[in-house]
C-alpha cells in the first residue's frame, strides 16, 4: 500500500513538473511570437496574459487583446480571447472570441457580434505550424461597418482544409461554407435588386471549392503576405433567395494580374425571375439583355423546360464570353 501511494505520488508530481513545463513553454512562445511583431513594426498588446488549465489543458488566456499589421493594413481588436488545447495534443487548438470584437481595414472598422464565435485549429508538426484543418461556427452573427452597412446570418460555418491529394498541386485547400438565414447589407441587396423583386433574408448560401494559393497557409501567411489564389475548382455553388434558385461548378485559373480564366456553367430555376433581376440592376446592356432574353427562351423551350436553363461562361483575354459572344469584363479577384 505504501508504495502504491509513492508510486502515484511521483506520478503526480511527474505530471506536475510537465504541465509546468509545457505552460511555460507556451507562455513564453506567445510573448516571444508578439514582441517579435512589434519589432517587425505591429502592434501588439494585451492587457493581460495567463496559461491555466491544470492538470489535463494548456489554456491560453488574452484580456484586452490588439493586433495590427500596418504593412498588411488590418487590426483586430477583442476584449478577450480564448486558445484552449489538451496538454497531450497541443497542435489542436480551439479557439474562443468574444461575443463582441472588431477588425478594421484600411477602408472600414467591421464590429463583429454573435452568441457564439468559435473555432478547432489543428496545424501539421512543423516549425512553421502550417494549417492542416480550420473549422469555424458561428450564431446569431451580426456585422457592421462604420460606413453605415450591415449583414447578419442565424448561423454560418466554415471548413478549411489542406488537401493532400497526389492529383492536385501543393498548397490545395478544401473551403467549405454555410450560411443560413443570411441577410447581406442593403447597399448590395438593392443594387443586385432594384425592383424589390427579393425577399431580405436568403435562407440558405453553400459554397464548396478546392482552392489552390501560390504559397502555404502557416505562420508566415499571418506575419508576412498572405498567400494569393493561382486557381479555384467549384464544386457546388447554390443559392435560395426568394424566387432566384442558382447553382453552379467550374474550374477557373487566376492570372497574375488577378484576372479569371476558365469556365463555369451556371444552372437557374425559374429564369425568368433570375433575368429580371439582372435587367433591373443594370448589369448588362438594354439591348444585349433582350437578345439574351430572346436566346434563352429559345434554348430553354428547345431543352423542353421553357422555365430553367443551363449556360456556361467562359472567362478569357480579360472577358466573360456565352459561347462565342462576350458579354463583359472577367471578374477580377485582387
Amino acid at each position: 500500500m505504501r508504495g502504491l501511494i509513492i508510486l502515484i505520488l511521483v506520478l503526480s508530481f511527474g505530471w506536475s513538473a510537465w504541465w509546468v513545463v509545457g505552460t511555460t513553454t507556451q507562455k513564453t512562445a506567445i510573448e516571444t511570437w508578439m514582441e517579435q511583431r512589434r519589432e517587425a513594426g505591429w502592434v501588439a498588446e494585451v492587457e493581460e496574459f495567463k496559461v491555466t488549465g491544470y492538470p489535463n489543458r494548456f489554456d491560453s488566456k488574452f484580456t484586452n487583446l490588439t493586433l495590427s499589421n500596418p504593412r498588411g493594413g488590418w487590426t483586430w481588436e477583442a476584449p478577450f480571447f480564448q486558445l484552449l488545447s489538451l496538454s497531450y495534443k497541443p497542435n489542436h487548438i480551439i479557439a474562443v472570441w468574444p461575443g463582441t470584437h472588431s477588425y478594421s481595414t484600411r477602408n472600414d472598422t467591421i464590429t463583429i457580434d454573435s452568441s457564439q464565435f468559435r473555432g478547432s485549429l489543428i496545424f501539421k508538426p512543423d516549425t512553421a505550424l502550417s494549417l492542416d484543418r480550420l473549422q469555424l461556427e458561428t450564431a446569431d452573427l451580426e456585422l457592421a461597418g462604420e460606413t453605415g452597412w450591415r449583414a447578419s446570418a442565424k448561423e454560418a460555418s466554415v471548413a478549411f482544409f489542406a488537401h493532400n491529394a497526389p492529383d492536385l498541386p501543393p498548397n490545395s485547400y478544401d473551403l467549405y461554407i454555410k450560411a443560413l438565414e443570411f441577410s447581406p447589407p442593403a447597399a448590395w441587396r438593392t443594387f443586385v435588386d432594384q425592383s424589390g423583386l427579393l425577399p431580405e433574408t436568403i435562407p440558405e448560401a453553400i459554397f464548396d471549392a478546392t482552392i489552390t494559393y501560390d504559397k502555404p497557409w502557416d505562420r508566415f501567411a499571418i506575419e508576412q503576405t498572405n498567400p494569393r489564389m493561382t486557381s479555384i475548382k467549384i464544386r457546388n455553388l447554390q443559392l435560395l433567395w426568394g424566387e432566384l434558385h442558382l447553382s453552379g461548378a467550374g474550374s477557373i485559373d487566376i492570372t497574375r494580374e488577378g484576372y479569371l480564366e476558365g469556365t463555369f456553367t451556371l444552372e437557374a430555376k425559374k429564369w425568368r425571375e433570375v433575368l429580371d433581376v439582372i435587367i433591373a440592376a443594370q448589369l448588362l446592356a438594354p439591348d444585349f439583355a433582350k437578345a439574351l432574353d430572346r436566346g434563352i427562351t429559345i434554348v430553354a423551350a428547345l431543352a423542353g423546360n421553357p422555365e430553367d436553363f443551363e449556360v456556361k461562361l467562359r472567362f478569357a483575354d480579360r472577358l466573360t464570353y456565352i459561347g462565342p459572344i462576350p458579354i463583359g469584363k472577367a471578374p477580377r479577384v485582387y
